[in-house]
């Protein structure tokens, strides 16, 4: 049986080195970004084909997903150090692959979508293992006071680089520069590579597994539950996966049909797209500013149900605006882009202070799992259900949902309780033991 561990210290040359790995992690970010974004233009004036995006939008998410709580796993069980190493220099190497397969010049250009979607899924499976150990850093080698903070900075140059930096320079680089596909996949190896230096240099801490009553390595079945076990024992935890799981149905569909929103709705063009998508990016930008200099809510879970409550009142005014007023749609996605920061960075203070550290990688892959699987369903329902329902009233109806959902934990479920009760059961489980 694992006894669950709360008690690691975290010193400043902790926070230190993590801010150092962040810096590491930012540049590989927009390289990805930037890479990212050549892809997908590669791949529609290639092909010109929408299954071929859906499919290759798919190919990334599905591997991810599927490996994930798998990964979970083995990151409880291996140094985190060596496998952020290990998936960095793998994913520069398969870029390296596709890269050669460009150079040889003998497929055709349909051969190489083929070899750019089945080398992506490669990575999309590294990625989980990624994804899954630099998410359980956090709370191993950052202060708890720093917890708001820390992920405040990180969510706004996230933002930058993935909705400005990312997608700017992928097109300067194709459109203004002219520089081919094959030369820009370098710049995802070169920042790989960077990227795995402050990962190498910087100290992260271990953490103590402590097994009782046998001698036995559990098995792989028992750790891979744990994480789900660990959720639902813990009063608040599955109500707070429920709420985020919740608003990635039912706020999906509002991102994934704005461009009909604007064009058959409200009668606008690609300019009046752009408005919206750059008032909800500069609301997020904003709202990661406030809370990246704020030490958050001292209970947690307000913030995570004001963020929630406003992003949905966004969305109302989004939907209420008059036929052509884009002022007032961009005020309400303004709105809720400002408190998506709010209630991401409140959320992820709850789990980084309540999940003991020996099993983060496996709770932190359930919730992750469960929380994201619930977009891509709502990008296929949503998009199903408006070829016979008028838009708005889908829309509508989402954003009641996500309300009646949000109500529903915060006064029916221990969610406002969860930091408190985790509090107490700590303060207990520290008492001495009399015999």
């Amino acid at each position: 049986m694992t006894e669950f561990n709360r008690n690691e210290e975290k010193s400043d040359t902790n926070l230190r080195g993590y801010l150092v790995f962040l810096v590491g992690q930012w540049i590989s970010m927009f390289g990805s970004n930037v890479v990212g974004f050549s892809i997908i233009w590669f791949l529609t004036i290639t092909t010109g084909s929408t299954f071929v995006l859906g499919l290759a939008t798919f190919l990334n998410f599905a591997p991810f997903i599927i490996a994930t709580p798998v990964a979970g796993v083995f990151i409880d069980r291996w140094s985190r150090k060596k496998v952020i190493a290990f998936v960095d220099f793998m994913q520069a190497f398969f870029t390296v692959v596709l890269i050669g397969f460009f150079l040889i010049d003998i497929f055709n250009p349909l051969e190489l979508v083929a070899i750019l979607l089945i080398l992506n899924t490669i990575r999309a499976l590294f990625g989980a293992f990624h994804t899954s150990a630099v998410d359980t850093l956090l709370p191993i080698m950052v202060p708890k006071e720093q917890y708001s903070r820390i992920n405040g900075i990180n969510y706004l140059v996230n933002g930058i680089i993935g909705g400005i930096a990312g997608p700017i320079i992928g097109a300067f680089t194709l459109e203004v520069l002219l520089i081919p596909l094959k030369t820009i996949l370098w710049l995802d190896v070169i920042t790989f590579l960077v990227a795995i230096v402050p990962t190498v240099l910087i100290s992260i801490p271990k953490v103590k597994r402590k097994i009782l009553e046998t001698k036995e390595r559990p098995s792989f079945r028992f750790e891979f539950s744990q994480g789900m076990i660990f959720i639902k024992e813990t009063p608040g935890l599955l109500a707070l996966l429920f709420v985020f799981t919740g608003a990635n149905f039912f706020m999906t569909p509002f991102y994934v049909q704005l461009p009909l929103f604007v064009t058959s709705i409200h009668l606008g063009d690609a300019s009046q797209l752009a408005f919206l998508f750059t008032a909800q990016q500069a609301g997020m930008l904003i709202g990661s500013t406030v809370m990246s200099s704020w030490k958050g809510f001292e209970n947690h879970a307000r913030g995570v149900a004001l963020g929630l409550f406003l992003g949905y009142f966004g969305f109302f005014i989004m939907l209420s605006a008059p036929i052509g007023y884009f002022e007032i749609a961009g005020i309400g996605l303004f709105l809720a882009g400002f408190t998506l920061p709010v209630a991401n960075v409140s959320s992820e203070a709850i789990w980084a202070s309540t999940v003991p550290q020996d099993i983060l990688g496996r709770v932190y892959a359930v919730r992750r799992t469960l929380a994201q699987m619930s977009a891509p369903v709502a990008m296929l329902l949503s998009g199903i259900v408006a070829e016979f329902i008028y838009l708005p009233s889908v829309l509508v109806t989402c954003a009641i949902s996500g309300m009646l959902v949000l109500g529903y934990s915060w006064f029916l479920t221990r969610l406002p309780e969860v930091e408190k009760i985790i509090a107490i059961k700590e303060k207990a489980e520290a008492q001495p033991v009399s015999n």
